[in-house]
């Protein structure tokens, strides 16, 4: 598959470009990047999101013209190992994990990295997020997965960040097929209240506006204070709440609400506010469903793609813009179709007065290309 280069245009999508390459070896070239805008060219965190790349694969050349607004990315193999890596405060430590836990499972050595910036943002996937949601799904298509583990061990907010994660991963050499059809009822609803230099008693009010929130919903709710101080608490002061909720079929939904960085305008956010916001975002995230968090069908779509040759499905809730795209990249790339099922097609006449929450969910069904990292080669 490596030789054609691929090109794009724009500076969307650009970290799943860059693992997309990596993974089928194909050589791409990203043009007109904010070619309109007042700063032309990347930004600091995607150089740095490049940097961390090569650092994880052998080989990789990149081209950037003088003015940043063109890429040249020709992939490597992908090595793995022991990395460190300062992300900077533009953008949530997530947005480097993403492609990390994509490459993961096909490295030479086991992945230990250790990344430095902001844990939580507004309005970004936090490191918790990914923990909790991300994970459940990896592990449905490894059988090895002693050694998975992303440690937060300082929490860091915006603007300042400050915050240190661990992520370690196993060698896999090849992943499983996976059929997730059945979602299960919300069972238990788990949460952390995390203060970083700021008053505990902010952690115990956004507590108890969450579950006022939720109440009439399930009895079983346990929300956990995280109060960091020091250097465990990064360099901004700030709050948040980081819910998840899971079901008797082990899937996790996640929602988090986190307060306005300390010198952003505007009025700053109450800790009861972002209890409810956090509430209710959960309930939403519930009431979408599907066999995994919303956040997580990148993952899916991926390890689906990369699977033996082998049928596997899972089901989705309503697709965001983010997943339509994957799956159009992952189309470019790998040169897979996805067989796309309505939901309300597959329910049976019994099966309508379940309370399964919203009807737009589709059965995402694949056959994977039997990739092997050995050569880069589809098999």
């Amino acid at each position: 598959m490596s030789g054609e280069t691929l090109e794009f245009r724009g500076c969307n999508f650009f970290r799943i470009r860059l693992t997309y390459s990596i993974l089928s070896g194909r050589p791409i070239r990203i043009i007109d990047i904010r070619k309109n805008d007042d700063r032309p060219g990347i930004r600091d965190f995607e150089a740095k999101l490049i940097g961390l790349l090569e650092k994880v694969t052998n080989g990789t050349k990149v081209e950037i013209s003088r003015t940043g607004t063109q890429v040249t990315f020709r992939p490597g193999m992908i090595t793995g190992g022991v990395v460190n890596v300062d992300c900077g405060t533009e953008r949530c430590i997530s947005y480097f994990l993403e492609p990390l836990i994509l490459l993961s499972p096909f490295c030479k050595l086991a992945m230990t990295i250790k990344l430095k910036g902001v844990t939580n943002a507004p309005g970004e996937l936090s490191v918790d997020a990914m923990k909790a949601s991300w994970l459940k799904v990896y592990n449905k298509f490894v059988l090895n997965d002693e050694k998975l583990d992303i440690k937060i061990q300082c929490r860091g907010l915006k603007p300042d960040g400050g915050g240190v994660v661990t992520f370690t991963a196993p060698i896999v050499k090849t992943l499983r097929p996976v059929k997730r059809q059945q979602v299960g009822k919300v069972c238990k609803i788990r949460g952390q209240a995390y203060v970083t230099k700021v008053t505990p008693s902010l952690a115990y009010r956004m507590i108890d506006a969450a579950k006022k929130a939720m109440h009439g919903y399930i009895s079983d709710v346990f929300i956990a204070v995280d109060q960091r101080k020091g250097d465990a608490g990064g360099a901004s002061p700030g709050y948040g709440l980081f819910l998840t909720a899971e079901t008797t079929e082990g899937v996790v939904y996640q929602a988090e609400a986190v307060s306005r960085p300390k010198g952003e305008s505007g009025n700053p956010i109450l800790p009861e506010d972002i209890g409810i916001e956090a509430g209710h975002a959960l309930l939403q995230k519930i009431y979408m469903g599907g066999a995994l968090d919303s956040s997580a069908q990148v993952l899916a779509s991926t390890f689906m793609t990369l699977c033996p040759k082998d049928v596997s499905h899972f089901l989705y809730g309503p697709l965001p813009m983010y997943s339509v795209h994957t799956l159009r990249h992952l189309k470019q790339f790998f040169e897979i179709e996805f067989k796309m099922e309505d939901y309300r097609k597959t329910l049976k006449d019994n099966d309508a007065d379940l309370r399964t929450g919203s009807l737009d969910k589709a059965l995402i069904t694949a056959v994977g290309v039997g990739y092997s990292n050995l050569n880069k080669t589809i098999l």
